[in-house]
């Protein structure tokens, strides 16, 4: 007859535990991820939104954590706006048709070229271009 003994502490520290095999594994898969999201991410050489080019491709980053469902990876850009609009979204999915409009008693303007649109511009929208979802192909190549 055999007597296991289950050791409750080293279990938390091999499967919970941020510095055990599987936490480790975790962030180096989350490393992976975050730089298939920097070489994919699409760069506006004049930047976008009043940043500079490469801003949210420079914003992507990889963090291991913890929460009450156990250790998870948060993989992903905090680019925004200079109002706070997480604008990558914007770039991962189609933007519909939308009016941009000034926020003052001035018009909107090109600050680069000089040239006035008005109070409203009928903006076309967007098409996507995915690279947050994409990134994650980079861990079926194993």
């Amino acid at each position: 007859m055999a007597r296991v003994v289950w050791n409750r502490a080293e279990l938390q520290r091999l499967l919970a535990s941020e510095s055990g095999p599987v936490g480790r594994d975790l962030a180096i898969k989350g490393e992976r991820v975050a730089n298939e999201q920097k070489r994919l991410a699409p760069v506006s050489p004049d930047g976008s939104h009043g940043r500079p080019p490469g801003y949210m491709r420079d914003r992507v980053s990889s963090s291991l954590g913890r929460d009450e469902r156990g250790l998870h990876v948060d993989i992903g850009t905090d680019a925004t706006t200079p109002d706070g609009h997480p604008y990558p979204l914007d770039v991962e999915f189609p933007t519909r048709p939308h009016v941009i409009r000034s926020h003052g008693n001035y018009p909107l303007r090109n600050a680069k070229t000089g040239q006035v649109f008005g109070y409203e511009v009928n903006h076309p929208g967007t098409e996507a271009q995915p690279f947050l979802r994409p990134s994650l192909e980079v861990l079926r190549r194993e």
